[in-house]
């Protein structure tokens, strides 16, 4: 082969090679990741490798979730954090029932007294916090914030290492500002205000059940909030309760209201299925001082509670903005067994100061409530209109057939306009069965009396 020829090949592979060498791509560098990281924490020192605060610092480094766990040796532990604890920016699990030695009881003790402010911060949403004891701090006990969607479940919040005595959080046990988080099987009792507040139009669609709320963690002795158990403020659409026995929670024995709605917003709350002043078998008074429940907004939902043992009424409609709520398959001043009184001190339901448009029972048997053994009226209906009773059983057991009486009348009406009561029974109340003082366009229809007059008022 000529070298001209040679020389033509020798070129060509040349460009050939330069060719594929301009196409062929170049490794990029990898971006640095980190998968879930586990942290223990192994000192109650607040500062240093192994501390509480060292494992929050370094799961906020990274937006995925994190565990952080305890292992401080066996048994109960208190860590005093001497400043602020790492407000929580991601997603963690903060899981206290790690700690050896744990058997249902929160062994790890986070105490406020050395520190201001707030005690655990959660921000990064989808947090699960569990089995801790957080007490002592300034302000409230845990707050949720930003991100919804944790989880906060099995803690004593204001409560010391025994469950027994109140070691308050100076504010709320939980402030809860952010949506869908589940608020589940915790004692929340002893604190320096509300229980368990839901607050702004931030905090919608979230669920509390299980707890106990106002008394010891056996659900027995009452270590009460300050103020109210629970509060729903300008919040919507929260679920307090649920069907199943496992979701009942007991809201009992605070210093105040057992459960309060109010502020504009706050619609569309279901209370379902609680014991709300009597203990955790709801067999005994445990009540909250003031009123059990007490609605100022529209459109919720009380049904299938025990609302008895309080220190005032047992359920309060109140105000023009209460309108649109359901009350339905309640009892209001007797046990669990709707047979046996455990009275409120004072009605057993009240719809006052322009409460309208309220339902109150059922056409079902299940919707019906039962409203008797209380102190004074079984129900008050003090100006308002167009709020409809039906069905109910007032000043007798869930039977019907046994006397079960209100101290004053069944229905006391003052000054109201258009109120239909139907159906159901009125029996061996102290006073009346309805009595209609000043109040127009009353219907009293298809009602079985037992024992008790009507005052000022016709049947049919």
């Amino acid at each position: 082969m000529s070298n001209s020829r040679l020389a033509q090949i020798a070129v060509t592979r040349n460009n050939r090679i330069s060719r594929k060498s301009a196409i062929t791509p170049m490794m990029e560098a990898v971006e640095e990741r980190r998968l879930m990281a586990t942290f223990a924490v192994t000192t109650v020192a607040d500062s240093g490798t192994g501390s509480l605060r060292d494992a929050l610092t370094k799961a906020n480094k990274s937006s995925d979730t994190d565990l952080i766990q305890f292992k401080i040796g066996s048994g109960a532990k208190t860590i005093q954090p001497t400043s602020a604890l790492p407000f929580i920016k991601y997603a963690v699990t903060l899981d206290g029932t790690t700690q050896s030695g744990y058997a249902g009881k929160p062994l790890i003790e986070i105490r406020g007294d050395k520190t201001s402010g707030d005690g655990i911060r959660v921000g990064g949403g989808n947090s699960t916090v569990k089995g801790l004891i957080i007490n002592r701090f300034s302000g409230n006990g845990m707050i949720l914030v930003n991100k919804g969607g944790n989880t906060i479940t099995g803690n004593w919040i204001g409560l010391d290492k025994t469950g027994t005595v109140a070691a308050k959080n100076g504010a709320k046990g939980i402030v809860v500002s952010t949506s869908a988080n589940k608020i589940e099987k915790n004692v929340i009792s002893g604190n320096g205000s509300s229980g368990l507040q839901f607050w702004s139009a931030a905090s919608y669609g979230n669920f509390a059940y299980g707890n106990y709320i106002g008394t010891d963690y056996t659900g027995e002795k009452s270590v009460g909030n300050i103020s109210t158990g629970i509060a729903i403020n300008a919040s919507a659409s929260n679920t307090i309760g649920g069907t199943a026995d496992t979701q009942r929670n007991v809201i009992s024995g605070n210093k105040s209201n057992g459960i309060v709605v109010n502020k504009s917003g706050s619609r569309n709350n279901k209370i379902v299925g609680n014991y709300i002043g009597t203990n955790k078998t709801g067999d005994k008074a445990l009540g909250n001082v003031a009123y059990g429940v007490e609605i100022s907004q529209p459109n919720n939902t009380v049904q299938n509670n025990v609302i008895s043992g309080n220190g005032k009424t047992g359920l309060v409609l109140w105000l023009s903005t209460a309108s649109g709520t359901k009350v339905t398959g309640n009892y209001i001043g007797t046990d669990k067994t709707g047979k046996i009184a455990i009275a409120n001190l004072w009605r057993g339901i009240e719809v006052t100061n322009g409460a309208k448009d309220n339902i109150i029972g059922g056409t079902g048997i299940g919707e019906r409530n039962i409203i008797s053994g209380n102190k004074q009226n079984g129900v008050s209906v003090y100006q308002g209109s167009n709020n409809k009773f039906f069905n109910n059983y007032v000043g007798v057991d869930v039977t019907g057939t046994k006397k079960l009486a209100n101290g004053g009348d069944g229905f006391r009406l003052v000054q109201t306009n258009t109120t239909l009561i139907s159906g159901g029974i009125i029996g061996y109340n102290t006073g009346y069965g309805v009595h209609n003082g000043a109040s127009k366009l009353t219907v009293v229809t298809g009602v079985k009396l037992i024992d008790d007059p009507l005052f000022l008022i016709k049947m049919t």
